[in-house]
């Protein structure tokens, strides 16, 4: 914002923030996310089968949270659009 003719306050006709912006938010939410659990992962080899099927459940919302990410990171709205065509009519 500025003042024009240095009295009035307005909005100057500037274009809207830089398209990458949320594409490098989101990549960078899910490279976090990833990070967070690798370790888990990494160390799970040598735990019982019952805690490898735990281990992966549980992780499993994190692991969808970070491709919705990287997925809104390559197409931004792509995830609006799945919702809208999923809502009932």
């Amino acid at each position: 914002m500025h003042r024009l003719g240095g009295r009035a306050l307005g909005v100057t006709q500037e274009p809207l923030p830089q398209a990458w912006v949320p594409r490098v938010v989101n990549v960078a939410v899910a490279v976090v996310l990833l990070a967070c659990i690798s370790p888990v992962f990494v160390r799970l080899g040598d735990k019982p089968g019952w805690v490898q099927v735990l281990v992966v459940l549980l992780c499993l919302p994190v692991l969808l949270v970070a491709l919705a990410c990287l997925a809104s990171a390559l197409r931004p709205g792509s995830l609006g659009r799945l919702a809208r065509r999923l809502r009932p009519r």
